[in-house]
């Protein structure tokens, strides 16, 4: 079994308060808790999509077993803290793109601990994304429907998925 863990969180959010009520033309100050949280929560939901860290991260990664090459989830990767193997720190050699692929210098391994530390992204298209999702819940705060069958607030913005799809990584 596969396990990943957010040890703490290092970096800020890419997009302020003041950011998502220019976007969304909110201007009370009475909900900036509300807009605060919203922002976290649309930033959370677009890392989860994209299985990428968005914002700054220390993560523990635990498989039960490998062959000796694997890859690790939500980078960019930014450094290695340690790798254990049945509680053994082990030596390693970091391969492809973003520092993600790990190969353990000594093959097959069980109990595999990895902390790390990850970089975050931080783009104009990210910000997007985050803008649109968070003002869509911002819109839409409760599950109030006034019956009509084609009110979508259930659902995430089609321009949110779609900026994000290009980010987006497959671990398997």
């Amino acid at each position: 079994m596969r396990q990943v863990k957010i040890n703490s969180t290092t970096g800020s959010e890419i997009v302020t308060s003041t950011d998502l009520k220019l976007y969304a033309k909110i201007d009370t100050t009475a909900d900036d808790a509300i807009i605060g949280r919203q922002i976290t929560q649309a930033r959370i939901w677009c890392e989860n999509y994209i299985s990428r860290d968005i914002v700054a991260k220390n993560r523990s990664y635990y498989l039960d077993a490998t062959e000796g090459i694997f890859s690790i989830p939500f980078g960019p990767v930014s450094s290695i803290v340690s790798i254990h193997a049945n509680g053994v720190a082990v030596t390693h050699t970091n391969i492809g793109l973003d520092k993600e692929t790990i190969e353990l210098d000594g093959g097959p391994a069980i109990k595999v601990t990895v902390v790390y530390i990850t970089e975050g992204l931080n783009d104009s298209l990210l910000q997007q994304a985050i803008l649109q999702l968070a003002a869509t819940y911002y819109e839409n705060r409760s599950d109030f429907n006034s019956g009509d069958e084609n009110n979508a607030s259930d659902l995430i913005p089609t321009d949110t998925r779609d900026t994000l799809n290009s980010y987006k990584a497959m671990f398997l």
